[in-house]
């Protein structure tokens, strides 16, 4: 199941990284790529907790960097599908991403995050350039 996959407080610790970043580079942005598949399963990429985090980080770098920094989830309200038909829509080189949770020259094709993969391809009815091959390649 997805739920061993899940690391408590991640979105926050890697947004927390990502607003230093942002903040020293005077950036107006920072993104995330949560989806509408995640809420469920991940308590981080859930909308309200979008919304509190950045009402966190107006009030924790107020006064530094860009006063008009804000983070924003495009996909927040898409399916992995949608997205799939979004890039491919935008000319997004699919066989040069990566999903996979193990490691190796290929995605294993096995774990949670390669099914919903190929299940996301499937549904968008895009063919999918993903290189799978067996697990622990």
């Amino acid at each position: 199941t997805m739920a061993i996959t899940v690391v408590p407080n991640r979105n926050a610790l890697m947004l927390s990284v990502a607003y230093a970043v942002a903040v020293a580079e005077k950036a107006q942005v920072v993104a995330i790529g949560v989806h509408a598949g995640d809420h469920f399963i991940y308590p981080d990429c859930r909308p309200a907790f979008i919304t509190a985090f950045d009402t966190m980080q107006r009030i924790a770098t107020e006064g530094f960097g860009d006063p008009n920094l804000r983070l924003e989830a495009p996909f927040m309200h898409l399916g992995k599908h949608q997205i799939v038909q979004l890039g491919t829509a935008l000319q997004v080189p699919y066989a040069d991403t990566w999903s996979c949770y193990k490691g190796g020259e290929t995605h294993c094709g096995t774990c949670g995050t390669c099914y919903e993969r190929k299940e996301a391809f499937e549904l968008a009815g895009v063919p999918d350039p993903t290189e799978y091959g067996g697990e622990g390649d």
